[in-house]
């Protein structure tokens, strides 16, 4: 066979120069891959470390000096669920639940506000509603006997009857005027109050009794000012619409709108319910918070009437509760003592009843913001 090259003679020739190691000199300690003087193997063709050189502190199986191991029993905590553990997690704002909720969680919220903020809650509607359940007790029952009166001994004669009626005037224009400066003044200031309390709550400003009584009375005359607007809308226009039917003689047509005008009231009543915490927490003038209050409440609603449902199913049990025993007790009574207790605990029930809504709708306020105007990421700029 023909070759191209040059062809060794003999196959045993020793190989060339560089290959290996010289013939009758032996490779240098720690040569190949036999383990070096430390004890660590050396790759082919590299040289060992120098004598004393070891791995790094910290490295794997080499702690830093001073080092301790952890007592028995010790185990690494768990990573939270669903964030890794490398991941920044941002600072948590507002009582744990500054973010949008459920209409559960809502509730869960409502009761819990009111569970941590109890005394001053209950204070603040104390303080502006039990001086009229006082005088609602003592001054109402007068005219209401007078009545169960009249229906259980009708007069003989027409003289007589209005003879009776005369004589509970003063007292119906008393109850009118208490209830009026109630209404108008008292219910608005308590309402303030407690949104304030609440808010500051959930927003991590811990707002005392006496900081939301001077918040509150800087805006006396708007907040008197909302309650009038409001019971224009609902209630005053359909009014006069309806007797104005019933004065041409159009009873049919006003009966029907008696009747509209009951859901209309509802409807208008719920639009306008974010009213009160957009003028205290916005430090809007009352029309404008009026305005806001309908745009906020869009789409919403069918919530918000929930939550007054629910609410009112609550205290409506709790009345009953109390009630009960006190109709028992004063069954005994005469008329006027039997109805001046029945008086007294409705005043009661209600003086710790009534703050449930106002805590469900500035949760809900909040709420709303959250998911329309990203309220919770303002607030979490606000705090970085």
């Amino acid at each position: 066979m023909a070759h191209n090259g040059p062809v060794a003679d003999d196959e045993n020739a020793p190989p060339p120069p560089g290959d290996g190691n010289p013939a009758g000199i032996p490779p240098p300690p720690g040569h190949g891959t036999s383990p070096n003087s430390l004890g660590f193997p050396v790759p082919g063709g590299q040289y060992p470390p120098p004598p004393g050189y070891g791995p790094p502190e910290g490295s794997p199986g080499h702690p830093p000096t001073g080092w301790q191991p952890p007592p028995p029993g010790w185990q690494p905590p768990p990573p939270a669920q669903g964030v890794p553990v490398w991941a920044w997690v941002p600072p948590v704002i507002g009582s744990g639940r500054f973010r949008a909720q459920t209409f559960g969680e809502l509730l869960d919220s409502t009761f819990s506000v009111y569970r941590r903020k109890f005394l001053t809650i209950l204070a603040i509607a104390a303080l502006f509603q039990l001086p009229y359940v006082a005088l609602q007790s003592l001054v109402e029952p007068s005219p209401l006997a007078r009545l169960q009166s009249l229906e259980q001994h009708t007069p003989a004669t027409a003289a007589a009857a209005q003879q009776e009626l005369s004589k509970m005037l003063g007292p119906g224009l008393v109850i009118f005027g208490i209830a009026l400066v109630y209404y108008l003044l008292l219910i608005p200031l308590m309402e303030a109050a407690t949104i304030q309390v609440v808010s500051g709550d959930y927003l991590d400003r811990p707002t005392n009794f006496a900081a939301a009584l001077r918040g509150t009375r800087r805006r006396l005359w708007d907040l008197a000012g909302l309650v009038l607007l409001e019971f224009g809308v609902a209630v005053v226009g359909p009014l006069f619409l309806i007797l104005a039917f019933a004065v041409v003689g159009a009873g049919a047509l006003a009966a029907l709108l008696m009747v509209a005008w009951g859901g209309y009231a509802v409807v208008v009543l719920i639009k306008m319910s974010l009213g009160v915490p957009a003028l205290i927490l916005e430090n809007l003038p009352p029309v404008a918070a009026l305005r806001r209050s309908w745009r906020l409440t869009h789409g919403w609603f069918w919530r918000i009437a929930l939550l007054y449902l629910v609410i009112t199913i609550v205290s409506s049990v709790v009345s009953t509760v109390v009630a009960a025993p006190v109709s028992l007790l004063a069954g005994a009574a005469g008329s006027i003592s039997a109805i001046s207790a029945e008086t007294l605990a409705g005043g009661l029930v209600n003086i710790l009843t009534s703050p449930l809504t106002l805590i469900a709708l500035t949760l809900v306020y909040y709420d709303i913001r959250i998911r329309r105007e990203a309220f919770d990421i303002e607030m979490l700029a606000q705090s970085l």
